[in-house]
């Protein structure tokens, strides 16, 4: 069983290929980079080959006799439809690691097209949103009558790679998203602030943020009403709520430029010390419309520590015929109690 690692040698997609360099999957690295993928191959020992998504021919050539692929080669608003479409002409499975919310929204309505190739398509099969996901799951368990979910996280330690802060980016400017009567609502950015306690009764500063549990989080429970919410330094907000009043310049061809390139002067992503040291915090409530809630907290390993762990956990599922045809969410497919295979990983109820 063939799994494709596309985009190989980008930050993430480079940690989860290190995880399976001594594994006994047969493994092909790819991408559009012959340079890179040659490099990276020659350190670690798996074959490569090149392919552009924008090339029907050498996707098929790639993914003809493939099991999976882990999509990792963002942003995906840019990527994640041709590579689908390569997946269902070649009935590969498809996993990404996407947190945006337009390719959960868009690869949900080629579910059916998914079904009839008999293949599953798994987005969001890292930090975004496999955590999220879960405890939105377990949290909906515990009041299935409730109509309101509000997640929130922070993480500990790290910062983000290159290709998060390149998505972020492009980003600048778009404002917010929640999910308000089983709808995305656009809303301006930082819509939500409040103040959170994660876990030691020091509370936090938080904002609610266009996260793909969004889309998952309500495909998986069917609540209404999603709020999703980031802690951020208190001086961020002002900026935040600024960038929708600025969103004419931040967009700009210029400025967009100018940032891309001072990505580039930064580090790919957090050292192998912050990721083995660090860890995220979620905290997640629901509500019914009597007003009971139920509140829950999770605690995980480092995003990109995690990220890389539960695309290879779901990876492997899937390779031992554990999976469901179509669009899924982690949830869904493998149920709340997913997140808590990965060790260093616990959920309490909060009382």
């Amino acid at each position: 069983m063939k799994w494709i690692i596309y985009g190989s040698y980008g930050y993430t997609g480079n940690l989860i290929t290190e995880k399976l360099a001594h594994s006994s999957h047969d493994i092909v690295l790819s991408g559009r980079n012959s340079v890179k993928l040659e490099k990276q191959a020659d350190r670690l020992g798996i074959p490569w080959m090149k392919a552009d998504l924008s090339e029907p021919g050498e996707m098929d050539a790639l993914l003809k006799d493939a099991h999976l692929v882990i999509h990792c080669a963002g942003p995906f608003t840019h990527t994640w439809k041709k590579m689908a479409e390569a997946c269902i002409r070649n009935e590969c499975h498809y996993l990404d690691i996407t947190g945006e919310i337009d390719v959960f929204e868009g690869l949900k309505k080629m579910t059916s097209l998914f079904k009839n190739a008999n293949i599953m398509a798994l987005p969001g099969a890292g930090f975004d949103v496999v955590p999220s996901d879960c405890l939105a799951g377990y949290l909906k368990k515990q009041l299935p009558d409730a109509n309101s979910l509000e997640i929130a996280f922070m993480g500990l330690g790290g910062g983000v790679s290159k290709g998060t802060a390149k998505t972020m980016i492009e980003n600048l400017g778009e404002g917010g998203v929640v999910r308000r009567g089983g709808e995305l609502k656009k809303v301006p950015a930082a819509f939500s602030v409040k103040k959170i306690e994660f876990e030691d009764g020091k509370p936090r500063t938080a904002v609610s943020i266009p996260w793909g549990d969004l889309s998952t989080a309500y495909t998986s429970t069917s609540v209404p009403d999603i709020t999703v919410y980031m802690a951020v330094p208190s001086s961020a907000v002002k900026w935040m709520k600024w960038s929708d009043k600025l969103s004419w310049i931040l967009k700009s061809r210029l400025v967009q430029k100018l940032l891309n390139q001072l990505i580039e002067m930064k580090p790919a992503g957090p050292d192998q010390k912050t990721r083995e040291s660090g860890k995220s915090i979620f905290i997640g409530t629901v509500r019914n419309k009597s007003g009971k809630t139920f509140t829950a907290r999770q605690i995980t390993p480092e995003g990109y520590k995690l990220t890389a762990e539960t695309a290879v956990l779901i990876a492997n599922k899937i390779s031992d015929n554990d999976w469901k045809p179509g669009y899924q969410t982690p949830s869904a497919a493998y149920g709340h109690n997913l997140i808590l295979e990965i060790e260093g990983t616990e959920r309490t109820d909060v009382k």
